[in-house]
Parts: C-alpha cells; structure tokens; sequence
C-alpha cells in the first residue's frame, strides 16, 4: 500500500486504485489492527483525493456453490473494511457471471443477498462499486440493466454505487464513438449519474460490440483519441474520477505516458 502512494506521487496524480492483497488468491482473514497505518502516514502528504480498491478476480457473488459464496463475501468485507479505515472512496468489483442458471433473476437476487449481508456485516459507511462488465459468456453486468436489477434488491442503497469503464461498455455494445450522448443518457436512465463513483478509462483492442475484455493503451484502439477525449470532458461525466487500466500501466516509465495522455485528454 506504501509503494502504491509513492507511485501516484511520481506519477503526479491525485486518484488511485489498487489491491491491498494478491488478486489471484482468497483473502478470508481480516487486515491486523494499525495495517494501514504506513500508508496513512505517507499518503496525507502527497495529495490524494480518492483511494480505490479493486477486488480480487476470484469473487462471483451470483455463484450457487456456497463456499465460493462464502470466501467472496469475506474477501469483500475485509476489503471494505480496510478501505474505511483508509478513508478510502470504495472497493470496485465485478458482480460475477450466471455460468449454469437458467434463470437469470436467480443470479441478480442471489447476488443482492449477498450485498446486503456484506453491507450490514461492515463498519462504518464503507462504498461498494459494482462495475459495468465486458460482457464474456453469461457475465452479470454487460447491461446496465443488470446492475440496476440488483440495486433495487439492496437496503443500504447510499452505500451501493456503479463504476464505468470506457472499454467494458465499448465490447458489451455501447457506441462511445458515435453515440456518446445517447450512451450517457442510458446510464442516467439506468443507474443515475449521481451514482457513478469511478470511470475506467481504457482504449479496445477489440471491436464495437465483441464482448471480450481486451484493454488498449489510450488512442492506440478502436474506440480512439477523439471519442475518448469526448467521453473525458462529457460535462455531465466530468467530476467524476477516472482511473486508468491501460497496458502500459505495467511499468512505471510507460505509465507515465499514459498518464500524460489522459492529462491532456482533460485539458482539451
């Protein structure tokens, strides 16, 4: 955690997200007493307005096998208990896929269940970020739809937010290119503006509607410096944070590139 607030001071950027555990691995024990305590300590002086965790890549909160029910629920709340004690700004995650139910209404209930007993079961006023998906085989969350089936079934809604991201909606069909208004307007309608908390911001590798999860290094993909730069200074999107996911992200020489990019992007 540490060296995630000296990278965002190098960088020279004010919103970060980042894995407080191994993103490959379950983390079903609590974070000790005072953990956050070196991250605090440096970050107070470096300018940060938004913390964001990501969750790890394991969780599937629409999954009927109990156990994998269980761990992502406990992987959530030491995730979000941490972020509050951080004051962090949330923990992003995707709801997870439907895989063999036939009955997609089974899986958005199933999963607000499980929201509902994380959120009861965390301290404070700790946020959960659900976000748009790409869209690959019986994912939850392609649609914004989706998202918004499984919000109206959770009691702690001022705790429940959405998060964007510029290359899941492209795959899942959304034509940031050539109709962003309309795009933004569907997720007014859906979601509500007022509870979109973050914004990946990605080029594609893949094309309109392709439904594959294939982040491209800003201007360099199918969606495109000019349709990117419009979805940046959308007015009614831009006080909203945006978090980069690019592949250059990687090293740190190339993510200051990146990072340049969609500086500029904002200036435009």
């Amino acid at each position: 955690m540490v060296n995630a607030a000296h990278n965002a001071a190098r960088l020279q950027v004010n919103t970060i997200q980042f894995h407080p555990s191994p993103p490959q691995r379950w983390n079903a024990a609590a974070f000790p007493p005072r953990s956050e305590d070196a991250f605090l300590s440096v970050a107070k002086d470096l300018g940060l307005k938004k913390i964001f965790f990501h969750a790890i890549y394991l969780i599937n909160l629409a999954s009927p096998n109990e156990q994998q029910q269980h761990l992502s629920k406990m992987s959530l709340l030491h995730y979000l208990n941490l972020n509050q004690r951080l004051g962090g700004a949330g923990v992003i995650v995707h709801v997870g896929s439907l895989k063999d139910e036939p009955n997609e209404e089974v899986g958005f209930t199933r999963a607000a269940s499980a929201i509902n007993w994380i959120l009861d079961n965390t301290k404070g006023e700790a946020k959960l970020i659900l976000e748009v998906a790409a869209g690959a085989g019986k994912v939850i969350g392609d649609r914004f739809e989706d998202l918004a089936a499984i919000y109206a079934q959770v009691e702690a809604k001022s705790r429940l937010g959405f998060g964007l991201d510029s290359q899941h909606m492209w795959a899942s069909g959304y034509d940031l290119r050539g109709n962003l208004n309309n795009v933004v307007n569907e997720i007014d309608t859906a979601l509500g503006l007022d509870k979109i908390w973050s914004i990946h911001l990605n080029d594609s590798k893949t094309e309109l509607g392709s439904r594959k999860d294939r982040h491209e290094n800003l201007g360099d993909g199918l969606i495109g410096k000019e349709a990117l730069t419009a979805f940046v200074n959308h007015p009614k999107l831009s006080t909203i944070p945006f978090i980069l996911e690019t592949p250059q992200l990687k090293d740190e020489d190339t993510a200051r590139i990146e990072v340049e990019k969609l500086k500029a992007f904002a200036a435009a």
